[in-house]
């Protein structure tokens, strides 16, 4: 079942959110004092991304979700783990495996087609095969790598991703220790690593994690944007650029200092700075013709809150967050974020996912 949420502006103030449903309410926006008003919007109930029905042997849950338009009309998914089992008819999942880094692909970029036509690139058993796989090297038997936001191009597909090292024997116990870049003839795969360094990452443990976000902008520059820590426990997003050409090359990369207004791009990482504050692992970035301004959605983890902010320039000055929706905290929602792929109207009309309970959900807010 469908329905509506109408927002208007200004957004209500704190306190007084109006629930509309069990699972997401209308949340308050940002404070009076913002200079500008968020635009209204309506925004339709989500649908799971992936088919509900109860079979065995079939996906039961997945993580990450970048969608990517593909220049033949198709799109490829890049997703962090893909969780295969039973779905039993009291809708509760038994999990059998998990494949840490996946791909699949549709054969449409309209967004209401995408629910349960992802073909998942698998092995003869039809089990999902992994994105990238580990060398004798690489540490394997403790590592993962997860796929973050990716590119494709007329001639090859690019994708970022993180390399996750685990430290026991649960699903979550993993941390971060690096970011690379990886590409492939067709978008399919296999993903070849680019190599760089001793552990053939671009971006080590201490430095942003580049491939969180990517923009590709009208002038011809990709924009990647990376999480970043600010201080003690706190995060922002720092932001490099580079041409599409060059993807594959680290030293081609230019980071954002915002403190150098004469030169503002340098080769220096070092110099990078956080362009956004408080920033998640995941999120989008993208360019709104229909807002006239580029859009950030992304989700506040600590209150489960999907929030917006604009700006003029892809680095910026971003405005006050705006919130879009809020999860109830029974769904264990994660991983918030826009997918350009399937906007319509010149952006009028975009496409959220959020994962609830390990499964994408996509939502549908269309501006007034």
């Amino acid at each position: 079942m469908h329905f509506l949420i109408k927002q208007t502006a200004p957004l209500l103030k704190t306190g007084a959110a109006v629930v509309c449903a069990a699972a997401f309410f209308l949340a308050p926006g940002a404070a009076a004092g913002d200079k500008a008003a968020f635009p209204e919007f309506e925004l339709q109930a989500g649908f799971p991304l992936f088919s509900q029905a109860a079979a065995t042997g079939v996906v039961v849950g997945q993580g990450g979700n970048y969608a990517v338009a593909l220049p033949d009309g198709r799109a490829l998914w890049l997703l962090n783990n893909v969780m295969t089992g039973e779905r039993k008819a009291d809708g509760q999942s038994a999990v059998w495996d998990i494949t840490d880094g996946a791909a699949a692909l549709t054969y449409s970029t309209a967004a209401a087609s995408q629910a349960g036509a992802l073909g998942y690139v698998s092995d003869e058993n039809g089990l999902p095969l992994p994105l990238l796989s580990g060398g004798a090297g690489e540490y394997s038997r403790v590592r993962k790598f997860w796929p973050r936001a990716g590119y494709c191009g007329k001639a090859r597909c690019f994708v970022f991703y993180s390399v996750m090292n685990n430290y026991g024997p649960g699903p979550y116990d993993h941390f971060r220790v690096g970011q690379g870049v990886a590409s492939a003839q067709t978008p399919a795969g296999p993903y070849v690593k680019a190599p760089h360094g001793l552990r053939g990452v671009f971006w080590d443990d201490t430095e942003p994690a580049f491939g969180s976000a990517l923009l590709e902008d009208a002038d011809g520059w990709l924009y990647v944007y990376g999480r970043v820590a600010t201080a003690p426990g706190e995060y922002g997003a720092a932001l490099a650029r580079v041409r599409p050409g060059d993807l594959l090359e680290k030293a081609k990369y230019a980071y954002y200092d915002a403190e150098n207004s004469s030169a503002p791009w340098t080769s220096d990482l070092a110099e990078a700075a956080a362009v956004m504050d408080k920033m998640p692992e995941d999120f989008s970035v993208s360019y709104n013709d229909f807002l006239k301004s580029y859009l950030a959605v992304y989700m506040d983890d600590e209150s489960g809150t999907v929030l917006a902010r604009q700006a003029r320039y892809p680095w910026g000055p971003w405005g006050e967050p705006y919130r879009l929706l809020a999860c109830a905290k029974e769904d264990y929602c994660y991983g918030a974020k826009e997918q350009p792929a399937f906007s319509s109207e010149g952006g009028r009309t975009i496409w959220l996912t959020v994962e609830k309970r390990n499964a994408p959900y996509l939502y549908k807010l269309k501006f007034k």
